[in-house]
């Protein structure tokens, strides 16, 4: 078909181009000049508004090699539930609310509460080096000391769960992991006040969890911040060590040690 839509395009378009012309001064006709390239460029541009039949396929081919570049997408909705997120309270707190907004973001609030929301991670991306995603705070607490219990609130929290090297357990589940000690946990911060990049010690984890510092806690409102992370590099530093595999994923908030208000999202994630 395109091939009949391509010749009939190249016919008018010659025919057209080909038709001789009047000079006005001279009375005699006289063809206008053509070149090849400009035959060719104007016969693209027929094709493309037929539709677009020659551009589309390579587009969308482009476009799934682009998506397979990029990495694994780690979807939000239709719902939370239905991709595998599971939401986790603290006994005397409020807890945090989580809602899928669309296929890839989350809404995130808590008031004087704290939450996290977690998944498993599938197989293909246990051997994950790097990361990104989006986030924005639409409110937030303040700046608080992260290597304290019990003062250590911040807007947003990104957890990354690798199992030990030797672990042939085969476990994903986070909260299993989490009490059993054979994890350690890479989280990247939205929140404190230290210099993005700076690694601090989580009081958490029986001592296997560190931060990396993102975002400060006065960071601006209402903007989306787009990150990368460097995983493998960043665990190195942290840890002083090579990472196992990559197990599970977390994303918490909370506000209750300063009784604030957190209100902010995430969107965009994958590993890669």
């Amino acid at each position: 078909m395109w091939r009949a839509d391509y010749r009939a395009h190249m016919a008018l378009f010659a025919g057209n181009i080909m038709r001789p012309r009047f000079s006005h001064s001279l009375g005699r006709r006289r063809p206008a000049p053509v070149t090849v390239k400009a035959l060719f460029l104007m016969a693209v541009a027929a094709i493309m508004l037929t539709g677009g039949i020659l551009v589309s396929p390579i587009g969308t081919v482009l476009a799934r090699e682009a998506a397979a570049v990029r990495g694994l997408a780690i979807p939000f909705g239709p719902s939370l539930s239905a991709s595998g997120w599971q939401a986790v309270s603290f006994p005397g707190r409020p807890a945090a609310t989580f809602t899928a907004k669309g296929k890839d973001g989350v809404r995130i609030e808590t008031a004087g509460g704290a939450g996290l929301l977690w998944r498993a991670m599938p197989a293909s991306a246990a051997g994950a080096t790097t990361a990104m995603w989006r986030w924005r705070k639409a409110l937030g607490v303040g700046p608080t000391d992260l290597t304290r219990k019990g003062g250590d609130d911040r807007i947003l929290a990104l957890y990354f769960a690798f199992a030990d090297p030797g672990d042939a357990s085969g476990q994903t589940d986070l909260k299993a992991l989490l009490r059993s000690g054979r994890a350690d946990i890479l989280t990247y911060v939205w929140g404190g006040s230290a210099q993005p990049g700076t690694i601090q010690t989580i009081p958490y984890f029986k001592g296997r969890g560190r931060a990396v510092l993102k975002r400060q806690a006065d960071a601006p409102a209402e903007k989306w911040f787009a990150e990368d992370a460097a995983l493998a590099v960043d665990f190195q530093r942290a840890f002083r060590k090579q990472p196992g595999r990559l197990v599970a994923i977390a994303l918490s908030s909370d506000a209750d040690d300063t009784d604030g208000h957190n209100i902010a999202a995430l969107a965009d994630l994958l590993v890669k």
